[in-house]
């Protein structure tokens, strides 16, 4: 005896279910290695700005260096001009004193623009750092979820296999090779309804022929253009019982 209309729709809706079973367990381990690539920038982000914090400190020894080298030779040019004689030799320390208090302002500006950046680098290292810890607490709770789900839903997908291989018992011997053909190619829309006429896998209308064979189910019946195996829309078989 043929499978009927209810056991191709059953069997049809069985391998949908095992299908979404499959992309959610294919999903999970994909949604997490994203997160955990996303939280991998924020790591390499949260190094680049601790690099960068490290730099601008580096940078204001070198201005607090290079102001007490200035300061000194300030220093010393004083000593020397208390102890020169000539007008000349008093006026070119007075011109170098000069110069270097310009230098040694310029060196005090580098100084204090160095202490706000190294204040906001070490403000966004803070906001980095919390972020990190903030996405690291967020990709873990959804390791764990998605491996606490996954188990129940290996579970749920196993029930599934078996039921499709009950359900499969019902395609009569001589077609389960053409059957198997159609499920390898087209998965869980290997199956289609025919609703008005029509294959709902490719929307091409069935012959009179294929038709016929659905509403009398004495064999089954594959469409001709796209070569889904058929099985009567439900609303399709019960306008068929009524106009029986």
């Amino acid at each position: 005896m043929p499978a009927t209309a209810s056991n191709l729709r059953d069997l049809h809706h069985l391998h949908q279910r095992a299908r979404a079973l499959r992309d959610r367990l294919a999903s999970g381990p994909k949604t997490i290695a994203a997160r955990q690539a996303a939280l991998q920038v924020r790591h390499n982000e949260l190094e680049a700005a601790k690099k960068a914090l490290q730099e601008a400190k580096v940078q204001l020894k070198k201005h607090e260096h290079l102001l007490q080298g200035v300061e000194t030779k300030i220093d010393d040019y004083k000593i020397k001009l208390n102890q020169v004689k000539k007008n000349e030799e008093y006026k070119a320390i007075q011109n170098q004193i000069a110069h270097d208090a310009s230098s040694k302002s310029k060196f005090e500006e580098d100084i204090l623009l160095a202490f706000d950046s190294i204040e906001a680098k070490a403000r966004e290292v803070a906001r980095l750092e919390a972020e990190v810890k903030r996405f690291t607490d967020e990709v873990a709770a959804l390791k764990k979820q998605v491996e606490e789900q996954a188990g129940a839903q290996a579970s749920q997908l196993r029930e599934l296999e078996t039921a499709i291989i009950d359900g499969e018992n019902t395609i009569p011997e001589s077609h389960r090779d053409q059957y198997r053909r159609i499920v390898a190619r087209y998965g869980a829309d290997a199956l289609a309804a025919c609703e008005d006429g029509s294959c709902l896998g490719c929307y091409t209308a069935v012959t009179a022929q294929v038709m016929n064979e659905l509403i009398n189910g004495v064999s089954l019946s594959f469409c001709m253009s796209c070569g889904r195996l058929l099985y009567l829309a439900e609303h399709d078989v019960v306008a068929t019982r009524r106009g029986g």
